[in-house]
């Protein structure tokens, strides 16, 4: 079940969030703090809108959306790896499309290519394959991987 990240569970953001980091290290080239901790690029505060996945009573993953030049765009997206693979990702996915109509972009870092194959095999499916990708710059992390399509159901 798709819930808001407010202020009164906020907490579990900035758990998952670090697990997240974690697995992208590598392909960001982030490294942790002398606290321990990595630096976090995106907010789940407005102007962005934070969710988290709840499935069997458990936080499963979480999701920001902000919008960038007139698109909704999947800011972060998580889902915790024993949970993966059981269309978790999906049901979350769809719902956060389902809760913003109209432009839609989503961004993936060149060579995340699970996630680039996760997001062509969802956003197909959402949109029945009518969705446009392209290579963008990005002002941070420079040539990425752009899918793009309207909801507008």
């Amino acid at each position: 079940m798709l819930k808001l990240i407010e202020e009164s569970n906020f907490n579990i953001f900035d758990e998952l969030v670090q697990d997240y980091e974690e697995e992208f290290s590598p392909l960001t080239g982030k490294k942790k703090s002398h606290e321990g901790k990595y630096s976090v690029d995106v907010d789940w505060r407005p102007p962005n809108v934070g969710y988290y996945w709840e499935e069997d009573s458990h936080v499963v993953g979480f999701c920001i959306v902000d919008l960038v030049d007139n698109f909704w765009d999947i800011a972060e997206f998580y889902v915790i790896p024993a949970y993966r693979m059981k269309k978790i990702g999906k049901k979350m996915a769809f719902s956060i499309f389902q809760k913003h109509q109209g432009q839609w972009q989503v961004r993936q870092i060149l060579g995340a290519e699970s996630a680039q194959k996760f997001w062509r095999r969802i956003i197909s499916d959402f949109t029945n394959g009518n969705y446009i990708e392209m290579q963008i710059d990005d002002a941070k992390w420079g040539q990425v991987v752009c899918q793009r399509f309207v909801n507008s159901t």
